[in-house]
């Protein structure tokens, strides 16, 4: 621990040194000010309290969303801060909050820190609005105190916290505290209104004193829920890695013996032309090709759900959809289809070229599927109101209005096709920040649109 803190900049230790230093000064000016007598003997069973209340509270810490936790240790520490005399309340609260870090095993720096902070904060806190200690009757401006020393409390806590994160980091103080406090105002706020009530009822009516505690119970069921929320997350990321992981390994083993299927039939095609045998074969060769065809996507489907980084360099939309055009001609002869290119706007964007690619093939190869012999498929470059737009244009019997909701969802098979091919598209696109989206018209073909962002 010694050497850890020997390393630290000198700006930081002057921080973890000076924290719990300042809050010491302040804890004996608001002694000095509030004195240590209370009013009522009962305010100090807030001290066990306060002690046992931040030891559970470190022990079984809550969460209030995926990744937010809230400390409940401030319910009891603001509690000892409003009831307990000036000069033994910020006192209880530090030392509860020291003694909950040391239980957790947390190092006596950042333990040190923790209850210097807490420190500041109650003593700040106590010297604004410690709830009277003679007059029962608190009033309207007691009530207006406590508030506000509650507000001071978790504002002053909040923005000495983040000091040794902007100062390790280098990160900019105002930012983190920013963040910091998006992230924690509802449940921080919460709980020093649970506090002020308490407080003023146990004054004015200690029957209903409890009351405010209700809100535990719901900060406990929701932690419940988050956590099972977060179970099932976790679960589900292991299922998609084991999915993606048996798509590349059936692909990576299933292609060698379809070669070797594809080679011996391509050997008996030459030899039995003509006839059932030859039919047979011819039948058998168009079924490898599909099955070829599958496996590549299925290849490309893993590799597009994989969160490796995108290989980003600046792409020209109208060469990569030249690029596709050539690739594509053969098969479209053969279909009877033409493929005709538009470049209306010149259109630069940040990708991945190899996967983008393969997004816009998967698109061409169902436009030429699906599109009748003598019609065209017209790939268009333009410009959109959100930047860069690929359209790709068939005139094939459309889309079904009852396809169309899952249209892009993985094994959504038409009349041909494995289903996988608008799925990557997607897929891709949406890997780059963009949108993919379908106009269509039964008996009227179907317009893809590819949109994305503008390269910087």
């Amino acid at each position: 621990m010694v050497k850890a803190f020997a390393s630290f900049p000198t700006r930081l230790k002057a921080v973890i040194v000076g924290v719990p230093l300042v809050g010491i000064v302040l804890a004996g000016v608001a002694a000095a000010e509030g004195g240590f007598g209370a009013a009522q003997s009962w305010r100090w069973l807030i001290i066990p309290v306060c002690v046992g209340g931040v030891l559970l509270a470190e022990r079984f810490p809550v969460k209030i969303g995926p990744e937010q936790k809230v400390n409940l240790g401030a319910l009891p520490c603001l509690l000892a801060v409003l009831l307990l005399p000036p000069g033994v309340g910020p006192a209880t609260a530090a030392v509860s909050v020291l003694a909950g870090n040391r239980l957790v095993r947390r190092s006596w720096v950042d333990s040190s820190f923790n209850a210097g902070n807490v420190l500041v904060a109650a003593s700040l806190a106590a010297m604004v609005g410690a709830i009277g200690t003679v007059d029962r009757d608190l009033g309207a401006a007691q009530d207006a105190r406590a508030t506000t020393a509650a507000f001071i409390y978790v504002a002053v806590n909040l923005l000495v916290a983040v000091l040794p994160a902007a100062l390790h980091t280098g990160r900019s103080y105002v930012e983190l505290a920013r963040q910091a406090a998006a992230a924690s105002w509802p449940a921080s706020l919460t709980l020093a209104a649970c506090a002020v009530s308490i407080a003023v009822l146990s004054i004015e009516a200690p029957v209903a004193a409890p009351l405010p505690l209700i809100v535990l119970p719901l900060i406990y069921r929701m932690n419940l829920a988050i956590l099972a929320q977060a179970n099932a997350n976790d679960q589900l990321a292991g299922v998609l890695t084991a999915q993606r992981r048996f798509l590349t390994d059936v692909s990576h083993q299933v292609a060698t013996p379809l070669a070797t299927i594809m080679t011996n039939l391509s050997i008996l095609r030459r030899s039995a032309r003509g006839g059932k045998s030859g039919q047979a074969i011819e039948d058998s060769v168009a079924e490898a090709e599909r099955m070829k065809r599958m496996l590549g996507r299925l290849r490309s489907l893993a590799h597009a759900d994989e969160d490796v980084p995108l290989r980003r360099e600046l792409v020209d939309l109208a060469e990569l959809t030249a690029d596709v055009v050539r690739a594509y001609a053969a098969q479209a002869g053969t279909s009877g289809v033409g493929l005709v290119t538009e470049v209306t706007a010149q259109a630069r964007i940040s990708a991945d070229k190899d996967l983008l690619r393969e997004a816009v093939a998967n698109l061409v190869d169902n436009a030429v599927r699906v599109s009748p012999r003598g019609s065209d498929v017209t790939l268009r470059v333009a410009r959109g109101a959100a930047g860069p737009s690929l359209d790709v244009i068939d005139t094939g019997p459309g889309i079904e209005a009852d396809r169309l909701p899952r249209l892009f969802e993985r094994f959504q098979r038409s009349d041909s096709g494995s289903g996988l091919g608008l799925a990557i598209a997607r897929r891709v696109v949406e890997r780059h920040g963009g949108t993919l989206h379908v106009q269509t018209t039964e008996g009227g073909g179907s317009t893809f649109t590819i949109e994305l962002p503008e390269a910087s």
